[in-house]
């Protein structure tokens, strides 16, 4: 039996669109996960060297996706995702990466580029979620990546996607994004959803998101879902409804629920994999157009590359 360590970014995390991440990798490495001793670490807080010299060395350690990819290897600019510092830094060494993304377009400096050609395993090839992630790790010396799209998105095969329907529901479920706030845009979003459907419910999916919502025009006709993963997966369950939002991860919730999607794209993450996957994304320049398209049939054809999905997965005797 093989001891494996699985860095999470749902660790202590104010973002449940990471727990959202973390399941899908967990689901896509059950096969293997089941037959060996799991230790889940984190990447958003410090690590210790004193304690992981007392777990000592894993057999094999994974990194669960997220936009976890930076530039900059800095922990005093970057507080949550990668908790590094020059000290702690050995401890991702030969990791393997699943699923990951860049943060945003950026460059990178010549400490990351270092660190990173440690942290990667020479030995296998690595799962990134989008191809301008790809293209950034091989620029930058990490040639053994493919571009297999989010673990959340590997179930949305055309049998699973040709049971999302087509047409409005009654009810849509949004979700805003505390840290891209954007007061027009936001609102009419709010006056667009109020107005095109009978009732309009929020999902808190960042700690702050339910305080910037407040400060919306609008945001009195809105009900709440219970802030919790538990509780908006009862939600989607529950009944038909839309979503439409500018979290993405809550709209791939959405989709693994089978309910029709319109993500609000605000950055690299959502167009990249719109670009790369046909996930249903409209640009936020382009939200003008969203009462068409809340009143439009369109069906849902995500395009996996299964191919790429299969070469990382078989690497562990695990089929897809």
């Amino acid at each position: 039996m093989k001891n494996i360590y699985l860095y999470e970014p749902s660790i202590a995390s104010n973002n449940t669109g990471d727990a959202i991440i973390v399941e899908g990798v967990k689901t896509a490495l059950k096969e293997l996960l089941d037959q060996h001793y799991v230790i889940e670490m984190p990447t958003h807080t410090p690590l210790s060297n004193r304690y992981a010299l007392f777990l000592g060395n894993p057999d094999l350690k994974f990194v669960c996706g997220s936009n976890i990819i930076t530039g900059s290897l800095d922990q005093l600019i970057h507080v949550k995702q990668w908790a590094l510092n020059y000290a702690t830094a050995w401890q991702l060494k030969n990791a393997i990466f699943i699923g990951v993304g860049a943060q945003k377009y950026q460059k990178c400096n010549l400490y990351t580029r270092v660190e990173y050609k440690k942290m990667f395993n020479r030995d296998y090839v690595h799962s990134v979620r989008d191809a301008y992630t790809e293209r950034f790790l091989k620029n930058n010396g990490i040639t053994n990546v493919i571009n297999t799209g989010c673990p959340t998105m590997w179930g949305l095969t055309p049998e699973h996607c040709s049971q999302i329907p087509a047409g409005k529901a009654d009810k849509v479920v949004l979700t805003l994004t505390d840290y891209s706030r954007n007061t027009e845009r936001d609102e009419y979003l709010i006056a667009t959803l109020l107005k095109k459907y009978d009732e309009v419910f929020f999902w808190v999916q960042g700690n702050k998101d339910f305080e910037y919502l407040s400060t919306l025009k609008g945001h009195e006709h809105i009900q709440l879902v219970p802030p919790s993963l538990e509780g908006y997966d009862h939600f989607l369950n529950a009944d038909s409804v839309d979503f439409v939002g500018t979290r993405l991860h809550g709209g791939m919730r959405a989709l693994q629920h089978k309910r029709r999607t319109v993500i609000i794209g605000i950055d690299n993450r959502a167009l990249e994999l719109h670009r790369d996957f046909n996930i249903p994304v409209l640009n936020q320049t382009d939200i003008s157009q969203l009462p068409e398209i809340i009143d439009s049939n369109f069906t849902t054809e995500v395009k996996l590359n299964t191919n790429n999905i299969r070469k990382f997965l078989r690497q562990f005797d695990i089929e897809y």
